[in-house]
């Protein structure tokens, strides 16, 4: 490989709602159990939308984004394999967790929650005024930490097609994982977007009989159903009780097995709870900001003996999994058509803006 430079460029938010604006910082050293990495694609994620728009809190200055892939251009002393056990080499394609963990805190080894670690790094979340300042994915590089799970991405996967399985689909993932989804169950998607189309692919590998989605955008619902939703429908302007006889209806009566909200909007998790069936589970992953406040009839959860479970993130064993699937159905299902536009480092702005417009299920930033 050719020497690497002493500097390198990033995109840095310095202010809620403003441009974003091109720094240049020194590359860092990179110290054992360590890995530098040059990005070749991160795409936009909700979350990261959510931080610039002011709606969650966040160190500043601070380089946005998480959904990254890149090629190992440097490795510390240590570092031979990543998380799946398989030989690690300069010029490999990775991709990593959202997180760094410590692995000994209360919440990583007592708990198995390493998303909830005491010492908790995420990249694309901390500030990054400080060495080794490139700790987000709108880079030109990124240094990976030594308690990061790293993926090796198989040659058979696009950068489009693997870079959103480090969020989303890692996240859709833990989620049907916590309420156990089954073969043959009817579920519900509350969202078309990203997380929802993963979440339907996922329904549908896993074997489930009804996968309903719902949404207010009739594109999007186009979209899903190229992605293993078998009944789509637009609610804006329904009732609920309109939407809950709908859902009803598909399932002979009963209500959906489990359901999902992944639109990111409060106001339709009872909506969800009153579309399950008696002994249903429910699963909260779009809300990943403040103030997302709604009133729930708690005797619903009680009469009906219902499950409510909440997914912020997700385990390595999640986002391995998410890697192996895309690898397993990428001929079934067009992943690397989510990713329908891209911009550049220096019209990250431009792209910021696309992906707020809901115009785009995702937009990739091509260093």
């Amino acid at each position: 490989m050719s020497a690497l430079p002493r500097s390198a460029r990033a995109a840095v938010m310095t202010a809620p709602g403003e441009d974003l604006k091109i720094f240049e910082y020194p590359l860092p050293v990179v110290e054992t159990g360590c890995i530098l990495v040059k990005i070749t694609c991160c795409t936009i994620c909700g979350s990261d939308l959510h931080t610039w728009q002011g709606r969650r809190k966040s160190p500043l200055p601070i380089i946005l984004g998480h959904e990254i892939v890149g090629t190992i251009v440097e490795m510390g002393r240590g570092v031979t394999h990543d998380s799946g056990d398989h030989p690690l080499k300069l010029g490999d394609r990775i991709t990593w967790t959202i997180m760094d963990n410590c692995g000994k805190c209360y919440y990583c080894r007592e708990k198995g929650l390493m998303m909830k670690c005491r010492n908790l790094k995420k990249y694309g979340h901390d500030s990054c005024a400080e060495a080794p300042h490139f700790v987000g994915g709108f880079a030109e590089y990124c240094l990976i930490s030594p308690g990061t799970c790293v993926i090796r991405v198989p040659d058979s996967l696009t950068d489009r097609e693997a870079a959103p399985a480090n969020c989303t689909l890692a996240t859709a993932v833990a989620a049907w994982e916590a309420i156990g989804i089954q073969p043959f169950e009817n579920v519900l998607i509350q969202g078309a977007g990203a997380l929802g189309i993963y979440a339907a692919a996922l329904a549908a590998h896993y074997g489930c009989n009804r996968v309903i989605v719902t949404d207010v955008n009739d594109e999007r619902l186009d979209v899903i159903r190229n992605f293993g939703a078998t009944h789509t429908l637009n609610i804006s302007g329904m009732e609920d009780d309109e939407i809950i006889e709908a859902v009803s209806d598909l399932t002979g009566g009963v209500g959906v097995d489990a359901a999902m909200e992944a639109a990111g909007v409060p106001s339709i998790i009872p909506l969800g709870l009153n579309c399950l069936r008696i002994g249903g589970r429910y699963v909260g992953v779009g809300t990943v900001f403040a103030g997302a406040n709604v009133t729930i009839d708690a005797s619903v959860i009680v009469f009906r003996m219902l499950t409510i479970k909440g997914i912020h993130n997700y385990d390595t064993r999640h986002l391995q999994m998410g890697i192996d699937l895309l690898t397993k159905i990428r001929e079934k299902y067009p992943f690397g058509s989510l990713v329908s536009h891209s911009v550049s480092l220096d019209n990250i702005n431009e792209g910021l803006k696309l992906a707020l417009s809901g115009k785009a299920i995702r937009v990739a930033v091509l260093p």
